[in-house]
């Protein structure tokens, strides 16, 4: 799994998650998402996660992790272009209600 960072003008990061977040792949990404937490200049994290076919609850411990980390630095976090079975358990662990949630479009 790799991470693309594309920084936004109004100090917002877009992480762009490229791969399955399974055990073996939040592994390989744990340490970029420590060094996100700790940055200063950002206020802010999208995750676009449009190249993620696959969530398991490694995946889903990261992206919850993070939010907590980032909340506590008064820091946002969102979740877009999410779909399929990555969306399903987002939708059924309700992860929805503490994350805001952009489904990907259809023509995505």
């Amino acid at each position: 799994m790799q991470i693309e960072h594309i920084q936004q003008p109004d100090n917002t990061l877009m992480l762009v998650i490229h791969g399955d977040m399974d055990a073996h792949g939040c592994s390989e990404i744990q340490p970029e998402l420590d060094a996100v937490v700790n940055e200063e200049h950002i206020t802010d994290v999208t995750l676009n996660l449009s190249n993620v076919n696959f969530l398991d609850s490694s995946g889903i411990g990261a992206i919850v992790f993070l939010f907590k980390r980032l909340k506590a630095k008064d820091y946002t976090l969102s979740l877009v272009q999410v779909h399929g079975q990555p969306m399903e358990i987002i939708q059924l662990l309700r992860i929805n209600s503490a994350i805001p949630v952009e489904v990907a479009s259809r023509d995505s």
